[in-house]
């Protein structure tokens, strides 16, 4: 008899993990979806929210059906680093691209594809789970529509701000960064070259992205007065200011896309998994993009949860707490340390001491004439 797994978001972890625990031989998949039609169709314009996907998510979406083959993307080729004082900086390289920048709406439309060609995936889209229920080693949702949905496992993919993990009665360290992510494309007078660039300063950390031709897309964290002030300027105002952030790097930029705002905030769970229920992407963990590994962390979950089901002994149900642990203590620390890196090293930007100073910009100099080190940081980010 099938075993029934219910994952609540649709999102491109939700998604992936659909699609890898479809080839699970006794187990039967459930996407629940609050957006009722699929939105995501190629377009002309580069959506200006992308991702910058590991060979490892790579790896790993080509291992479940998901064809990146057609999908307009720009390889990061290296990665430059810059301190606050303008001067001091870091160079990573490496022989294979450390990553791939992919608009969010084409990694989408990619996975919509995949997931439309396997059976024994159910998509419910405009379905909003109203109340969660624990009934045995199961879990019961109760649906807006007076539907009930009984899962053997019950997955929560629905973001940072995860209904399933409050009705699960799960509790999450929430620190509030008081800043906000501004994204946005551009226009460059003056080419890239597969180059990913970062900025830091003591208000504000800026990533260009390379995208396709003279296109960048820019991540921009910064606190909320700066946020405030950056809103009020015209969008010409606003590409000098990018222009002035980035040193110039990439000579006159013009925007290509609307320019959006989000909250930054640091969210981790206080358990990922309970009987029939787990946790993953940024419903476990949402950390400061400063690092851009918040997707590939939810692919990495998805993959490991798939690989502990997979495994699990015949005796084992896909809701067994057990189970679910081995994927827990898989994912927990690694993750919980990429967190704590990246709020350190923000936290490190943000200060004006001496030693602050000196670790961030002579740090990051000192650093640039380690190899050792450097291959060590770029394993990790193509990991």
């Amino acid at each position: 008899m099938s075993k029934k797994l219910v994952i609540v978001g649709g999102g491109p972890v939700g998604l992936a993990f659909a699609l890898a625990a479809s080839r699970l031989a006794d187990v039967d998949v459930t996407v629940v979806e609050r957006n009722e039609t699929p939105t995501f169709a190629p377009v002309a314009a580069f959506d200006h929210r992308v991702y910058a996907l590991s060979p490892a998510s790579l790896a790993f979406l080509a291992e479940i059906g998901v064809s990146l083959d057609a999908v307009r993307g720009s390889k990061v080729g290296a990665m430059q680093i810059w301190g606050d004082d303008g001067k001091s900086h870091l160079d990573l390289t490496q022989g294979q691209p450390l990553a791939t920048i992919v608009e969010h709406s084409a990694l989408m439309f990619a996975l919509e594809q995949a997931v439309s060609r396997v059976e024994r995936i159910d998509m419910l889209r405009g379905a909003i789970p109203k109340a969660m229920h624990a009934v045995g080693n199961q879990r019961e949702l109760a649906m807006a529509d007076g539907n009930t949905l009984r899962a053997d496992l019950l997955i929560g993919a629905d973001g940072s701000r995860s209904r399933i993990r409050d009705m699960a009665g799960i509790s999450a360290a929430i620190k509030d960064y008081e800043s906000d992510g501004i994204v946005a494309n551009f226009y460059c007078e003056f080419a890239h070259g597969d180059v990913a660039r970062q900025w830091f300063t003591t208000d504000a950390v800026l990533a260009y992205l390379p995208l396709p031709q003279k296109l960048i897309s820019i991540v921009w964290s910064v606190t909320k007065a700066k946020s405030d002030k950056l809103q009020a300027l015209t969008d010409d105002e606003f590409c000098r200011a990018v222009e002035a952030a980035g040193c110039n790097a990439l000579g006159k930029l013009t925007l290509a896309s609307p320019i959006a705002r989000f909250p930054l905030a640091r969210v981790i769970a206080s358990v990922w998994c309970a009987p029939g229920l787990a946790l993953m992407g940024d419903a476990a963990h949402a950390v400061h993009p400063l690092a851009g590994q918040g997707v590939n962390l939810g692919f990495a979950d998805a993959r490991t949860l798939y690989t502990v089901l997979s495994k699990r002994s015949n005796f084992s149900a896909i809701g067994d707490l057990l189970v679910l642990r081995k994927y827990a203590r898989a994912r927990r620390e690694s993750t919980f340390v990429l967190s704590e890196v990246t709020d350190k090293l923000r936290a490190l930007y943000m200060r004006e001491s001496t030693v602050a100073t000196w670790l961030r910009n002579e740090g990051l100099s000192l650093l640039n004439h380690l190899p050792p080190a450097k291959a060590a940081l770029v394993d990790y980010a193509i990991s």
